[in-house]
């Protein structure tokens, strides 16, 4: 029944292999591959288009179970896994980017690619595996893929560049890199990476060095491949015929064509595409007609960037768009800034939180908590569209979002030097090109307008390319979405006025050059210090005061043998002095005790009481009490937690006491002075003299 075949290899002294012929046997194309004991399977299936399409509808699915890692959900309610973690969504993005641009452009047949971690040993990379094994199914498949194509994860140790298969060795800031790359050993299809503020010129040797490390897993691939047998891939193309183009260029006459390509509005795209579908109505279709029109300003571009050296909206390749910049537009919230780049605009919104407000993410690779987090919403208005908003993130909002966290992690103060949780909400007002940079840039604006103590100011920005059939290209600095539409590449870069901090790229070429990679570094680089100068004009650096709307921290130390007491059974105590002084108050294991607040006041009341359980009391020293319990003869008050005095009558007022409870209640919380204390610890209490 089973006709398996098998390719076993090592990398780095690690086993690996491709097989198929045991799972999936209906698939059209099933691998399983393995890596150490970490273990996935690949499948790929095509159809025809069920209608006419002027798109490529190509979907990838990475998709990671809790079993992979032998754990059970840590969710008390959910044990089905229903939604892909955002890291999930973030690796479809980077296989779907690396294998979309191998693909012929006349190919319009429907492609699923579905990837599936079987087995995780939490030390091999299932990522890397996937883009390798991905890359295998496809040629195994009837797809006209253009490939293989290789993946790899490259970063720095000890100051040198390295291969690395371990998911587990580029996760600290020591490592400074964590580059994911894809190509065909000589080009670039896909970049994804983070870094600490490397230079770029030591990202640029990475980049060199990974083109050898993708050769030795492509021939791996060839290996596996010369073994199967070869599909045929022939496919129906729907190349769109010359006719309908020369047609349409001639209703619309070049002049025209040019005019709209300078018009970023989306309406006066979206006119001139009904007025061409009433015009040769019943002669062509309308995704064909619509098709020709985007071919002809794509032709446009490449004319007016190549040959005459000059943008769709008049600028010089390395010009960025206007830019304005502003902090502290919203007065309620803890920092707000506004970035403008163009009509791309963006309102970002830092919120601080105590560290009992973390993110705990539980996925295949266990639970772990998340202090600082950034998100993105784009509306349709941004868009100019209409249209219902969603009330779910795209895939395409979730990256964004997490390519603007990731550019400012390496900046983000450490837990001990401020202790808070940091929400950050990216409020997309305009969308005209690279606002997930914006983002970045507004971002960093807004934590400093907070008063969070980052490293350094970040700015990001997004290079464009237009090549000619000749090989010749521009880069374009500060791309707009008609340049995204219509170009070649989208490469986004951020970092501080030293280095590189975040990297993403996708491109619609077959692959980028190293001469296209150094030279969008280079002037990414020109624009960022650019950037950064416009956004100092607004703030430069963090502020030395929070808004007085957000909350404040004071950090206590408690003897360790204290926690228990501090908390109480079930959390009484703690949250007895969270009601008594409005403060938040958390406790660690080494006995940090943070104190939460936008008040002062309450901020000394909660850290008064939590001395108190390291309570010396002393003679002659006002106290505040709580009344525990009201006697004949007068009044127990708590001091501290375990520690009361006996307020007697004699004691409690100048005037003559016939009943205490006319003077205090239960549960009232008094000053009390101490007046003695015997030789069995016995605190005697007075409140005379003493003004409330």
């Amino acid at each position: 029944m089973f006709k398996e075949i098998k390719h076993e290899f090592e990398m780095d002294g690690r086993k690996c292999s491709f097989e198929t012929g045991k799972l999936a046997l209906r698939s059209e194309s099933s691998i399983l591959a393995r890596m150490g004991d970490t273990v996935i399977t690949v499948n790929v299936n095509s159809q025809k288009p069920s209608g006419e399409l002027d798109y490529f509808p190509l979907s990838v699915e990475y998709i990671e179970k809790f079993y992979a890692s032998g754990r059970i959900s840590g969710s008390r309610f959910v044990k089905r896994e229903r939604f892909p973690t955002d890291e999930a969504v973030l690796r479809a993005r980077m296989i779907d980017r690396a294998i979309r641009p191998l693909f012929p452009k006349d190919y319009k047949n429907e492609v699923s690619v579905i990837v599936t971690v079987m087995s995780y040993d939490e030390e091999n990379d299932p990522l890397i595996l996937a883009l390798n094994t991905v890359s295998v199914a496809l040629m195994n498949s009837t797809s006209p893929f253009e490939g293989p194509i290789g993946g790899v994860r490259i970063g720095l140790k000890d100051g040198e560049i390295v291969n690395s298969l371990n998911t587990m060795e580029m996760t600290t800031p020591e490592d400074k890199m964590d580059y994911v790359v894809a190509g065909d050993g000589k080009t670039f299809s896909m970049i994804d990476g983070g870094c600490h503020d490397v230079e770029e010129d030591l990202i640029i040797k990475g980049m060199e060095k990974s083109l050898g490390d993708i050769q030795v897993w492509i021939d791996e691939q060839n290996k596996f491949l010369k073994k199967l047998e070869p599909k045929e891939k022939t496919y129906k193309s729907v190349a769109l015929d010359q006719e309908v183009i020369d047609k349409v260029k001639e209703f619309l006459g070049e002049e025209r064509i040019e005019k709209n390509l300078k018009d970023s509005e989306s309406s006066i795209h979206e006119a001139t595409k009904e007025e061409l579908h009433k015009e040769f109505e019943g002669k062509y279709s309308k995704s064909s007609l619509d098709e020709a029109y985007d071919l002809l300003l794509k032709k446009a571009l490449r004319k007016l960037v190549i040959k005459d050296n000059v943008r769709a909206d008049g600028r010089g390749m390395e010009e960025i768009r206007e830019m304005y910049v502003e902090t502290d537009l919203l007065p309620r919230v803890h920092g707000s800034a506004l970035f403008t780049r163009g009509v791309t605009q963006v309102l970002t919104i830092a919120t601080l939180g105590s560290l009992r407000d973390v993110r705990l993410v539980d996925d295949m690779e266990g639970e772990r908590e998340q202090r600082y987090m950034h998100f993105y919403n784009d509306l349709p208005f941004c868009y100019g569209d209409a249209s219902s908003p969603r009330l779910i993130p795209s895939r395409r909002a979730i990256g964004h979002g997490k390519l603007a966290e990731k550019g400012l992690l390496p900046v983000i103060p450490s837990e001990e030097e401020f202790p808070y949780t940091m929400v950050v909400m990216s409020e997309i007002q305009g969308e005209n090109g690279s606002s997930s940079m914006a983002s970045a840039c507004g971002s960093s604006m807004a934590l400093m307008a907070a008063g969070v103590p980052i490293k350094k100011p970040v700015a990001g920005i997004a290079c464009g390319l237009v090549t000619d059939e000749d090989g010749s290209f521009k880069v374009l600095t500060d791309m707009q979405g008609v340049e995204d539409f219509y170009g070649d590449m989208d490469f986004k870069i951020i970092g501080t006025q030293d280095g590189v901090t975040a990297v993403q790229m996708d491109t619609k070429t077959k692959g980028l050059s190293m001469d296209v990679v150094k030279q969008t570094f280079a002037q990414s680089r020109e624009a960022r210090l650019k950037i950064l100068d416009k956004m100092a004009e607004a703030i430069s650096e963090p502020r030395k005061d929070m808004s007085a709307h957000a909350p404040r921290v004071v950090q206590v130390k408690v003897p360790k043998d204290k926690i228990g007491e501090i908390i109480g059974p079930g959390g009484k105590n703690i949250r007895e002095i969270s009601e008594r002084t409005g403060a938040e108050v958390e406790i660690e294991e080494d006995g940090t005790v943070n104190i939460y607040s936008s008040s002062q006041e309450s901020i000394d009341k909660a850290q008064k009481l939590i001395s108190g359980y390291d309570f010396q009391p002393e003679i002659g020293e006002i106290y505040e009490g709580k009344v525990a319990s009201i006697m004949n003869y007068g009044a127990f008050v708590d001091l501290a937690p375990g520690v009361a005095g006996l307020l007697h009558v004699s004691e409690l007022s100048d005037e003559f006491v016939k009943d205490v409870r006319k003077f205090v209640n239960e549960g009232e919380i008094i000053k009390v002075k101490i007046i003695g204390i015997d030789s069995q610890g016995k605190i005697k209490l007075s409140r005379k003299g003493i003004e409330e």
